[in-house]
């Protein structure tokens, strides 16, 4: 029996991270690769344990270490972000839709990247494009993830690529868009009942701007009040997350997609070049960025640009 290769998303998966690597692995599987198997890099967080449960989809393998292992990166190519041994693995292949990160592979491999609001926006074109019909609950999960991903359709990071591919998906899985949009939406929990580190947790991220380690956390919801009434909690919550993880800052944006903007907090050294980089004065009520409705297009390249001045700590 071959050695597995194993598709895999970021620490603290997203729906996006999970079902993008079910969808490559079965589409690869199509394809006459049977050792190709999804896996995760951490637990599943509400909204995505909702949708294996909708479509009936097995739960991926943990991966907790990457040493000796084929591995396909699915929704990240960022050392902070993948298997903490990631360079003692074998990366084979990377499909992603955020930043080039640091993620150095000594060899030539496939990477496809595109300004796209979701991974799984790729892996279906790759469906269309090998003539190969993703079964209903296939596509309903790439779907979800693109759903997820890009805020129902609303984020700034949709491409016409998303759009083109959300009806084409709804169509296969029998769900309508906007109905199935609400019902990952509410999927996500009700904010007052999770615990702050849970609300954290849920979609975190760590990146490496020019020697500084910057947790950024985010969470969307279709009303954000709730949070700034918890702003106590969650600040303590994120001064646990930046020491145990040892970050020069960390950052919650609480967005709110009714109003088309997110609230921003932030705890850490370097309060400062956050308040440069918005333009802003950061209080513990936090700040309002009208506007701003993605950590990947609209605060991730700021905050990189920012702390390139400042002199690795």
């Amino acid at each position: 029996m071959e050695e597995p290769i194993h598709v895999i998303g970021h620490k603290n998966p997203d729906t996006d991270s999970i079902c993008s690597a079910i969808g490559y692995a079965f589409l690869r599987n199509a394809l006459g690769d049977a050792e190709v198997r999804p896996a995760r890099a951490g637990e599943l967080n509400r909204e995505t344990r909702h949708v294996l449960e909708r479509f009936s989809l097995s739960e991926p393998d943990l991966l907790t270490t990457a040493t000796g292992r084929q591995l396909i990166l699915v929704d990240h190519n960022e050392v902070a972000q993948a298997l903490d041994d990631i360079r003692h693995g074998t990366v084979l292949e990377i499909w992603e839709h955020h930043r080039i990160g640091d993620l150095q592979i000594p060899s030539p491999i496939t990477f496809h990247c595109e300004p796209v609001g979701a991974t799984a926006t790729l892996i279906a074109e790759q469906f269309f494009l090998h003539d190969i019909e993703p079964p209903p609950a296939i596509a309903g999960a790439l779907l979800a993830a693109i759903l997820s991903d890009t805020l129902v359709l609303a984020s700034p990071t949709t491409s016409g690529k998303d759009r083109r591919m959300a009806p084409r998906l709804a169509a296969l899985a029998g769900v309508e868009v906007s109905e199935f949009g609400a019902e990952l939406m509410a999927a996500r929990g009700d904010i007052a009942t999770r615990s702050a580190r849970d609300l954290i947790d849920a979609d975190f991220k760590a990146f490496n701007f020019a020697g500084h380690r910057v947790g950024i956390a985010q969470v969307e919801v279709p009303d954000a009040r709730p949070l700034v009434t918890r702003r106590t909690e969650l600040l303590e919550a994120m001064q646990r997350v930046k020491n145990e993880q040892n970050l020069r800052q960390a950052i919650l944006l609480g967005t709110d997609i009714s109003r088309k903007g997110s609230y921003l907090w932030a705890v850490g050294e370097l309060r400062d070049v956050v308040e440069r980089a918005f333009h802003c004065q950061l209080t513990d009520e936090g700040v309002f960025l009208e506007g701003c409705m993605s950590r990947k297009k609209q605060v991730v390249p700021v905050l990189e640009a920012a702390f390139a001045s400042v002199p690795a700590g």
